[in-house]
């Protein structure tokens, strides 16, 4: 029922929020919500589709990234190691279907519908084994390559997206990157302010890429200790109360590290729902004591480069991926009384009452669902079932082999779960999301092996804020991400109970904009401009466009995770076949466009 409706209501309208209830109600601020129009009706929407498809028809119209490769990748990447699975046994063979939908889960989209039967041939065990194993890029060595070809030396932010762009289209180790950019979306650190810096951007991607199979407490300590956390949700140069000078410890990290990165604002049952006390009523996680006691916990840091703890200079490169540093007069020394009664005695170092803090927060029973649930919505379904999230929640609470917060096994428990590999288990046909807007543009740009003449690329164009996907990596309007894992969509889906997160970004102007994008990135063949434009291959397809059904056959492989609906394989093969034989690229052209707005491609099934 979820994947139809969404399907359904992916083009017929959207209510977009600013925030809920329950996050206004943990800020003094209270953000008021906004509506957009309604937007037009799936029929409308193909339909400029096809129009779009006849105007081409009448106008006719390496893998690896640049860069020294010794630098590329890394040596500590945690997660790494364990003896290689064997191949499959003949009971384990999966179908194509099968395949493909798992790739649709674990990377940006595959790149041929060779990588269906090599995953077919190799196994899901074996599969993540090797991605576990993979190489990673480095962004912040990325960076330093390119400030050695500028005359003056610097980097722009444009480059570290860039950056994280070149890793999502070629990249080998396309899981680490998928769950890498999953966890930006929970602990969220955004440049929508242009306040950071090139290397806090690369450097917190590379924070993030090196512990997505690490563990989680291991992150949650990195993460409060980085300069670019630190400068997003102001923890750096908070400093022990002066009353006298009206001096206090900054609230903003203490505030977001608890609601939104690791135990969520009520306290949960091992399979994410809520726990309700005798009038029904849900028990909050905590109140502003602890808090404004997490805050205390988190005096004292500042500049790792610094001399001084206000010696912070946003011009030094090296300030926005060297870890802070402590200054132990500036740290509030109380005692504070954090979550569920946990006391740090007075007296700690900064040192010792980070590390106390971070073991209360990651300890805490709501963290496995609340984390472990989001990680799910990201990857396969915005609707897990409480069973479903409960056994990954499980294996986050022991690996089984005695480990808390072990994201190897976690990723592993979500992607290999038996309603992940087989939907139709999913109570109350709840499975299904939409694919982000950047998860597709990804799948456009490897499904049609985008290169560009410098190895470079100019997707960081999309980042400028005049664009009609609304999303791009590293620019979440605010510190809950672009959206919310509680959104559900007007109508059906929340008449039923259901959350749609991704359709708070599904707006009118999103919709319609996503068309004339793609339409526009596929009638010109590319993406960019000069040297750094990446032109789209169609020379495979084109040698196929002669027989249309031949043709669909492929963009069912490589788009709809060889699910193409009934209908939309006839509205394909009835265009396709309407145009001339003889034009192929038109024919292709005309064919991509209709895909990219088919609502059987827009929701992952």
């Amino acid at each position: 029922m979820l994947a139809s409706t969404m399907q359904d209501h992916q083009t017929e309208g959207s209510t977009a929020f600013a925030d809920d209830t329950a996050a206004a109600q943990s800020h003094a601020a209270t953000e008021t919500p906004t509506e957009t129009p309604t937007v037009a009706r799936t029929a409308a929407t193909l339909g400029a589709a096809l129009a779009a498809s006849a105007a081409l028809a009448a106008c006719g119209g390496g893998t690896g990234t640049p860069g020294p490769t010794s630098s590329e990748t890394t040596t500590n990447t945690a997660g790494r190691g364990g003896s290689e699975p064997p191949p499959p046994t003949p009971a384990e063979q999966m179908t194509a279907i099968d395949a493909a939908r798992f790739l649709s889960q674990a990377t940006f989209g595959q790149r041929s519908a060779e990588e269906v039967t090599a995953l077919q041939e190799t196994g899901y065990r074996r599969w993540l084994w090797q991605q576990f194993n993979a190489p990673t890029q480095v962004h912040t060595s990325y960076l330093e390559w390119q400030a050695q070809l500028q005359a003056d030396g610097r980097v722009t932010d444009d480059m570290s997206y860039e950056s994280i762009w070149q890793h999502w289209l070629h990249g080998d180790d396309q899981l680490r990157a998928r769950v890498a950019f999953a966890l930006s979306q929970i602990i969220v650190v955004s440049n929508s302010s242009q306040a950071l810096r090139a290397f806090g951007i690369a450097s917190y991607m590379d924070l993030l890429n090196r512990e997505a199979f690490g563990n989680y407490r291991t992150l949650l300590r990195d993460v409060t200790l980085h300069p670019t956390m630190g400068y997003f949700l102001n923890m750096i140069e908070s400093q022990k109360a002066v009353p006298a000078r009206g001096i206090r410890p900054n609230e903003n990290y203490a505030r977001e590290i608890l609601q939104l990165f690791s135990v969520g604002l009520v306290r949960l049952n091992i399979d994410g729902t809520p726990q309700l006390d005798g009038a029904g009523v849900p028990i909050p996680t905590y109140d502003e004591t602890v808090v404004l006691a997490l805050a205390r916990a988190f005096t004292g840091w500042s500049s790792g480069m610094g001399k001084r703890f206000s010696d912070v200079d946003v011009n030094v490169n090296a300030n926005w991926y060297t870890p802070m540093k402590s200054y132990p007069e500036y740290h509030a020394t109380d005692s504070k009384m954090l979550l569920d009664g946990f006391v740090i005695p007075a007296g700690g170092t900064p040192e010792s009452d980070i590390e106390a803090a971070i073991d209360n927060i990651f300890n805490h029973p709501n963290v496995g669902p609340f984390v472990c649930k989001q990680l799910i919505q990201r990857l396969v379904t915005s609707n897990p079932s409480p069973a479903y999230v409960a056994r990954v929640a499980t294996t986050f609470n022991n690996d089984g082999s005695g480990v808390r917060g072990n994201l190897r096994a976690v990723v592993t428990a979500i992607l290999t779960d038996t309603e992940a590999r087989t939907p139709s288990l999913a109570a109350g046909g709840r499975f299904g999301k939409q694919r982000e807007p950047a998860i597709r543009f990804a799948n456009l740009m490897r499904a049609l092996n985008a290169k560009s003449a410098n190895g470079r690329n100019d997707i960081h164009e999309l980042d400028n804020g005049d664009n009609s996907l609304g999303q791009s990596p590293m620019l979440a309007p605010t510190v809950f991400n672009f959206f919310l894992p509680s959104f559900s969509q007007a109508g059906p889906i929340m008449q039923a109970g259901l959350v749609a997160p991704e359709f708070q970004i599904t707006t009118e102007t999103t919709v319609v904009g996503s068309l004339n994008f793609f339409a526009s990135v596929i009638k010109n063949g590319g993406f960019g401009n000069g040297a750094s434009r990446l032109k789209l291959d169609f020379e495979p397809l084109k040698a196929l466009a002669s027989d249309p059904a031949v043709l669909v056959d492929k963009l069912n492989v490589l788009f709809f995770n060889c699910q193409m609906s009934a209908v939309t394989r006839t509205r394909l093969v009835t265009l396709i076949a309407a145009l001339p034989a003889a034009q192929t690229e038109n024919r292709v052209k005309s064919a991509l466009i209709v895909v990219f707005v088919s609502p059987d491609f827009v929701i992952q099934t």
